[in-house]
């Protein structure tokens, strides 16, 4: 399964969006957003983030839905246990949101010192079948927080 996820991922680096405002073609982008509790201000880096999304199936009614695969590795580079809570928000070429999708196996647990990869699948549905083609920005939002801030 890792394997295909891998060679998926690498055959998604030719992924490009359709021709965006300036007429040039545009690369699908990642970005990520950290909210942190007080006190662990930048104890977890992401190594690395990577997504592709696969054509968009007809959805029910006038609701288009495409789904695609992601992965990404977290690293905490702090020096307490941390709770790490993400979702995936999907943007267009002018950052308007698309829509939003919480992955499951969460919260990931990281020790101090140790990296975590995550994997997944991911749906995005949308009233307009067109954003499949407006696609542009992948941006995942950490929620870092302590064990004991939970209770």
């Amino acid at each position: 399964m890792s394997i295909g996820i891998a060679l998926m991922l690498l055959l998604g680096g030719c992924f490009a969006a359709e021709d965006g405002p300036s007429g040039a073609v545009e690369a699908l982008r990642s970005e990520v957003e950290f909210v942190e509790d007080a006190g662990l201000e930048g104890s977890v880096s992401i190594d690395s983030l990577t997504w592709l999304p696969f054509l968009p199936q007809p959805g029910f009614g006038t609701i288009a839905e495409f789904e695609g695969i992601f992965v990404a590795v977290f690293r905490n580079v702090g020096e307490t246990t941390v709770w790490v809570r993400y979702d995936l928000r999907f943007f267009d070429q002018e950052e308007f949101l698309i829509d939003a999708f919480i992955p499951l196996g969460q919260p990931v647990v990281l020790s101090v010192g140790e990296t975590r990869r995550v994997e997944g699948d991911f749906l995005i549905r949308t009233d307009d079948p067109r954003d499949f083609e407006r696609l542009a920005l992948m941006r995942l939002v950490a929620r870092i927080r302590r064990p004991d801030s939970l209770n």
